[in-house]
């Protein structure tokens, strides 16, 4: 199988057009997708700088054609499913059928940025519980004239969501997360996985169990995309030897993994983007 590529794009920046430039950069060199995070104050930064995560998406849309465009991961707990669902189809309309909605359940490490909005954060069950009330939500809506929905965690009455996306029967829906209730969420729901910062050893052990989820909800094997999300970091020093370090680097992930999105450094440009795409093309 050919691995396909993608990149965050460095939504910290203040200047906008910084940002389109290197989606359409991406375009040019083959990425298969540009991602955004979903974090209104990221926690990693000093600045806590951020564009939000749908509004810049849909100015990316609009300003590329065939790269892909995606959220790498929308918290569900800072949309309701029903404006979740409204959002996503007016992306995948302005990108002419190229969103991918990736989705997650937030972590503690951003409990302080989502108290600081206003947002609650509840107990693991009920996130999850949320999460797939969500992704429910978002294929009715997706599909169906309108939807009425009486779940734990989302209540609707007569929904109406149109225009329908461009994708049909929708965009995919990638989970991120590591922990084994998710992964079963992801065995019976989900089109695609995004990992980071697993060994080989945890990783085999994570595949093991989602292969036995998708069996038990009688999906073959290889239906869920498997991706990797990391830092890439380039040197300059030596261009083909850059290359190598990082093509190494992916090779070490292990698994299944089909799927890689780098996030690079700040003062990244042109020859970083080019470098990380010229890897990838060149893994067996």
């Amino acid at each position: 199988m050919t691995a396909k590529f993608g990149c965050q794009l460095p939504q910290h920046e203040s200047n906008v057009n910084r940002i389109f430039e290197v989606a359409i950069d991406c375009e040019r060199l083959g990425y298969d997708s540009v991602w955004v995070y979903d974090h209104l104050a990221p926690y990693w930064f000093r600045s806590q700088s951020s564009l939000e995560a749908w509004s810049l998406l849909s100015a990316v849309a609009a300003r590329t054609s065939t790269i892909r465009v995606g959220s790498l991961v929308t918290n569900v707990l800072l949309r309701n499913a029903s404006l979740l669902a409204k959002i996503t189809s007016t992306v995948d309309n302005l990108s002419e059928g190229r969103l991918i909605v990736g989705l997650g359940i937030g972590d503690r490490r951003s409990l302080s940025e989502l108290r600081s909005y206003g947002y609650k954060f509840p107990p693991l069950k009920d996130r999850l519980t949320l999460l797939r009330e969500t992704i429910t939500v978002l294929r009715s809506m997706w599909t169906e004239p309108e939807i009425s929905y009486d779940g734990k965690m989302v209540k609707l009455s007569h929904a109406v969501c149109q225009p329908k996306p461009r994708q049909e029967p929708g965009p995919p829906i990638w989970i991120g997360g590591k922990h084994h209730m998710l992964l079963h969420v992801i065995g019976e729901l989900a089109d695609g996985w995004n990992h980071w910062g697993l060994s080989k050893e945890k990783l085999l052990e994570l595949e093991a169990y989602l292969d036995s989820k998708c069996a038990e909800f009688h999906r073959p094997a290889g239906s869920v995309t498997e991706s990797w999300a990391g830092p890439i970091r380039f040197e300059h020093t030596d261009g083909r030897n850059e290359v190598d370090k990082i093509r190494e680097k992916l090779e070490s992930i292990g698994g299944k993994t089909s799927y890689f999105i780098a996030s690079f450094p700040s003062n990244a440009d042109h020859k970083t983007y080019e470098a990380f795409a010229e890897a990838v093309k060149s893994l067996a």
